[in-house]
């Protein structure tokens, strides 16, 4: 038989369950505190229908858990380790790559965000490249291609300032 949620479940944060309390007091120094709290938890467990056999069940048992609890709560676990893995191997590549959606057949970033981010960072770079970063920059609004040439030196530029093209 399992034990009444009213006899394990904690009361609040500051007092423990109806059985806890009863039980800590077993640890009293003084006998006579003792042998009356193992009085007072055979006349709890009573009241509820309950045995000291009932009791070392359910502390056998994991608290009173069924096997199908069990599953659920293991099944839970792992659903929620899958979600936050996915999460954590989604947050690692948009961190080495971006976060832009688009990529290259060969698994690099679109040109558009490899200006884009040349613009964000360009702080870090001489002001001899500004213009230019710039101008990369403004191609992405009207879709306009740049030269190999002009590709090269983003590439570049990107490099410099920490980009990974992978």
């Amino acid at each position: 038989m399992m034990l009444p949620r009213e006899l394990t479940t904690r009361e609040n944060e500051h007092h423990g369950s109806e059985l806890g309390d009863i039980i800590r007091q077993l640890m009293s120094d003084n006998q006579g505190h003792a042998v009356a709290a193992l009085c007072a938890m055979a006349r709890k467990l009573e009241k509820y229908g309950c045995t000291f056999l009932d009791l070392a069940d359910h502390i056998e048992n994991g608290g009173g858990l069924s096997d199908d609890d069990k599953r659920k709560i293991r099944s839970e676990i792992e659903k929620a380790r899958a979600i936050g893995y996915a999460e954590g191997v989604e947050a690692a590549e948009a961190r080495q790559h971006g976060t832009g959606a688009f990529r290259n057949a060969d698994g690099t970033p679109e040109w558009t965000e490899v200006a884009l981010y040349c613009q964000r960072q360009k702080h870090q770079l001489p002001a001899k490249h500004h213009e230019f970063i710039d101008d990369m920059a403004s191609r992405t609004v009207w879709g306009r291609e740049p030269t190999p040439r002009q590709h090269q030196y983003l590439n570049s530029l990107f490099y410099k300032l920490g980009g990974k093209i992978t």
